[in-house]
């Protein structure tokens, strides 16, 4: 599939689907050839996600994914890597990002499919927190198609689960596919933040903010804090 026309890219991945992920696509395909060669590099995982998604919208957690991945690569900043850890059948982030100094860190990328209430940050966030590898700054990327007003926000969420955990109500954590709440703090050390991208289905009214949190193992470093706002805002 070299020098593939972008129609017969879509084609390949999506078929007849007429679900507006496809538009989308080709509209980011026809902006960044950047993305266009980050799409045909990772076709295949890509056509095979797509081939287990039965509803619209578990395409539409597709499309954020896509989102992140189309910001990312048109700020010329970051190279990506997708679904990395995988390779060695690891449960792993999207994404492993590397900046112009070779730095890196991982993006997994989450869509709440509402507003965005405490409970559904904290099952995310537990859901989340096994695929947050050691070594490298790990950022859990949390998309809400509503404006940031009308959701809770990433600190309110974070800061309310830590209090929870310091607190060992256990039936927060459990309830959640954690043994306890230590399992909690002793994982979420490997989480360096987490960015709420609200909005974000709508290009101009895109709007990103970012907790980072304090007992983060591997901090980000602050270049790449204000790059990712700058990106996907």
């Amino acid at each position: 599939m070299s020098a593939v026309r972008d129609d017969e890219l879509l084609a390949y991945l999506f078929g007849a689907s007429d679900e507006p992920i496809v538009a989308q696509c080709g509209v980011w395909l026809a902006a960044s050839a950047r993305f266009r060669a980050f799409l045909t590099a990772n076709r295949d995982k890509v056509r095979k996600k797509i081939r287990g998604i039965s509803d619209s919208e578990s395409m539409r957690d597709l499309q954020l994914e896509l989102d992140t991945a189309y910001h990312l690569l048109v700020s010329r900043r970051y190279s990506l890597e997708y679904e990395k850890y995988l390779a060695g059948k690891l449960r792993g982030p999207d994404f492993t990002v590397t900046a112009p100094d070779a730095s890196a860190f991982n993006i997994e990328v989450k869509r709440l499919r509402s507003a965005g209430e405490f409970h559904q940050w904290a099952d995310a966030v537990c859901d989340k927190l096994d695929q947050m590898p050691p070594g490298l700054p790990n950022i859990l990327l949390v998309g809400t198609e509503q404006p940031a007003r009308k959701s809770i926000d990433a600190a309110q969420a974070m800061t309310r689960l830590r209090r929870l955990a310091d607190a060992g109500d256990e039936r927060v954590f459990t309830s959640r596919g954690l043994p306890d709440a230590r399992t909690f703090l002793r994982a979420s050390v490997r989480l360096s933040g987490v960015l709420h991208h609200s909005d974000w289905g709508i290009e101009s009214g895109r709007q990103a903010s970012l907790w980072l949190n304090p007992q983060a193992k591997h901090p980000l470093p602050a270049s790449d804090q204000k790059a990712l706002l700058l990106c996907l805002a």
